[in-house]
């Protein structure tokens, strides 16, 4: 190896370890933003679902929601292109791919883009009507080493996207959203009746078993009846769609008697909000307090089911919780909480307040 060429390999190496650390020096104090996608929690391929043809969980396509231009200039790379080039040539399944990077702080206007995409592009066809899509700009001031997370929801009714911290999942900046569809959810709404009391759901599902342990939609939130159906009733909440399922109660209360009972004309907010202080947090935790009164129990736990308490007249009231555990609400002579009981040790932790 000749001297000269010695000089121009050592020279290379040094500009290559000074970018280097120049990059690196750069995005040390630069934030992450990450694309999300509703793909993100499938499982990565194996052996088997690669000899399959299959990605992950086996989805046809999804809702990807990534960051489009920082200060107009386009992003490099986003996660619905890097996911439609890794699914070609695997038919009809879509591998979601996911996709961060480096955006330097402080303060930037960012273009956000909500879509739906599938790997076959016939299928985005037949689709159409359900593709849905959503973009716009906001304002941020970006943290050093912060990392934040694109996310959204494209629903019939709500086609949102937003700048969220990836963490803690508080929106930063403004929400985008398509006027369109926000006027058609507005209009959907109207003559909505209201949630009587917190409503346990697991995905889209209302069951009337209300399980302690699962999330739940507040007391007073607006709910509008779409269509009922065989032994379910079809509803948005707020604009998102679910289904109430009366799933238990059948033989004891008409599916019209039960959804009387769980949507009422006036807001029980009003209510709430004159309940003493412990009480009211009490309710927003979903949890009771001894001393709790039956409608301020029915207002934070819901209706025991219609099949396990078939009159609210009863010395006590039999809920579940979602892990299966059963437990009593019992009323003292004056019809107040007395107790809980329960077999289950961490019901208490669940349904209580303060344990």
């Amino acid at each position: 190896m000749g001297l000269r060429y010695r000089v121009l390999l050592l020279s290379a190496i040094c500009l290559g370890a000074v970018f280097s650390s120049w990059l690196h020096a750069e995005e040390a104090g630069a934030a992450r933003v990450a694309d999300s996608s509703s793909g993100d929690g499938d499982p990565p391929p194996n052996a088997w679902s690669r000899w399959l043809g299959v990605a992950g969980g086996g989805r046809r396509g999804g809702a990807f929601f990534f960051l489009g231009e920082v200060d107009g200039v386009a992003t490099e790379k986003n996660n619905l292109d890097a996911s439609m080039r890794a699914s070609r040539g695997r038919g009809a399944q879509m591998r979601f791919v996911k996709v961060e990077r480096p955006v330097q702080s402080g303060k930037h206007r960012l273009r956000l883009i909500g879509q739906n995409a599938y790997a076959a592009p016939i299928e985005s066809l037949f689709r159409s009507s359900s593709s849905y899509r959503v973009e716009g700009e906001l304002e941020v001031d970006l943290r050093p080493n912060a990392l934040y997370r694109v996310n959204g929801v494209l629903q019939e009714f709500r086609q949102e996207v937003w700048l969220e911290e990836a963490d803690s999942g508080v929106r930063v900046g403004a929400l985008i959203m398509n006027e369109a569809v926000d006027q058609a959810r507005k209009k959907a709404m109207e003559g909505a009746a209201y949630s009587c009391c917190n409503l346990r759901y697991e995905g889209d599902w209302i069951s009337d078993t209300n399980a302690a342990g699962l999330p739940f939609i507040p007391a007073g939130t607006p709910i509008a009846i779409r269509e009922f159906a065989r032994n379910r009733i079809h509803v948005l909440v707020d604009g998102y769609p679910m289904t109430i399922g009366h799933d238990y109660g059948r033989k004891q209360e008409t599916k019209e008697q039960f959804i009387a009972k769980l949507l009422i004309k006036a807001d029980p907010g009003e209510s709430i909000n004159a309940f003493p202080p412990a009480t009211q947090k009490a309710i927003r935790a979903g949890k009771v307090l001894r001393g709790m009164s039956k409608d301020q129990v029915i207002i934070s736990l819901g209706y025991p089911r219609t099949d396990m308490t078939p009159v609210l007249e009863a010395p006590t009231w039999k809920y579940s919780t979602a892990d299966g555990y059963e437990y009593e609400v019992v009323w003292s002579e004056d019809g107040h909480l007395a107790d809980i009981r329960s077999e289950g040790a961490a019901v208490l932790s669940v349904v209580l307040q303060g344990n």
